[in-house]
């Protein structure tokens, strides 16, 4: 019957040195070394286990599966869960028996990746595509490594051999666009995220990637194409880092086109907007301002059409319907009242001045 894998660390200091052979007893040498594996390897297959053993300076990390049982398996299930540095040891010691084997020097180049020893995953990553110049996944993950050491032109000759071995690998085209987009090779950028997109469809990260890089080939057809993805991905993904990216881009996206048609000048409709709110605040008071303030602003994060004059959006705190530029006016004018320093998001600081400047002194 096969027992559930286990494993254990266990300090050097702890370990009892008169179970090894008298000549074998100096901790750190190779003797030391060799017969602790030996002692722990011998000790298990008597219980009809297997054990893979990894000894350093400090402490003998044992592994323990079944006769029978991949140790592989289990570690890969360490992986998954997060056990990262626990797993690296017992890779190690694999990559000493199986030292041709692409699946575990993948796997411990991406574990050393993330504990961020980039230096031992790309050693690791390049024995793995010298064996199979054909692994996708490899080539993607040694271009991260680059990437995450802060060489991105380092990182591209990879990322383009990923997409070279697997056109269809979706990740590995976000990853290469991604990187381009970095580089500000723009054109050649959404090329490769539109082909991301194909596989990765519902993926925040490809949206916006694929956003970003329409955006920077300014044109009013991308900017719109870009703003349709950007709401997409805070629809796919509210509530994370990348979403929160899309809907600073939509306001960036909103205050450009929102200038370019006054050309540059003072909006009629946000003078109304703001000199409106203003009007209220006095009407309801401090505390009643930072209610529907905050009301604005928390339906704010769902992002508002600015661009869009259709009355669309309520209001608890106010009767009536509002426009997405209305809404903006009144969070504005209200964060201004709140806080004259605070960073609202949105630069409406011209109409507001200019209100200012109308109000009886």
């Amino acid at each position: 019957m096969n027992q559930k894998p286990s494993f254990f660390a266990l300090p050097i200091g702890r370990f009892d040195l008169s179970q090894l052979p008298s000549d074998s007893r100096t901790i750190g040498t190779d003797d030391f070394k060799q017969a602790v594996l030996e002692h722990f390897a011998k000790l298990y297959a008597q219980q009809g286990q297997q054990a893979v053993i990894f000894v350093d300076d400090e402490t003998i990390s044992v592994l323990v599966v079944s006769e029978g049982q991949d140790p592989f398996d289990f570690v890969l299930t360490m992986l998954q869960s997060g056990q990262i540095r626990e797993a690296i040891p017992f890779l190690e010691t694999m990559t000493k028996d199986r030292p041709d084997n692409v699946g575990i020097l993948y796997n411990l180049g991406v574990a050393y990746s993330e504990v961020e020893e980039f230096d031992e995953a790309i050693i690791r990553l390049k024995r793995a595509v010298s064996l199979a110049p054909l692994h996708a996944h490899a080539w993607t993950a040694i271009g991260v490594a680059y990437q995450r050491m802060g060489e991105p032109n380092k990182a591209v000759e990879p990322a383009r051999k990923a997409v070279e071995a697997d056109p269809a690998d979706g990740y590995a085209q976000r990853n290469l666009g991604a990187l381009l987009l970095g580089l500000t090779q723009f054109d050649e950028a959404l090329e490769h995220f539109r082909i991301a997109r194909k596989s990765l469809p519902q993926d925040p990260q490809t949206l916006f990637g694929l956003a970003c890089a329409l955006e920077k080939i300014e044109s009013e057809t991308n900017e719109g194409e870009a703003d349709e993805l950007y709401q997409a991905v805070i629809r796919i993904a509210p509530g994370s880092k990348t979403a929160e990216l899309a809907k600073v881009a939509r306001t960036r996206i909103g205050q450009k086109n929102m200038r370019s048609k006054v050309d540059g000048g003072l909006r009629p409709d946000v003078l109304m907007y703001i000199l409106g709110a203003l009007k209220t605040f006095k009407e309801i008071g401090p505390q009643k301002t930072r209610e529907l303030t905050l009301e604005v602003a928390i339906k704010g994060q769902s992002g508002l059409d600015m661009n869009n004059p259709e009355q669309k959006y309520t209001l608890k705190s106010l009767p009536g319907n509002f426009s997405g530029m209305h809404l903006l006016s009144i969070m504005y004018a209200g964060f201004k009242v709140i806080d004259p320093t605070l960073d609202v998001g949105v630069d409406l600081s011209a109409e507001y001045e200019a209100v200012l400047s109308m109000q009886p002194k």
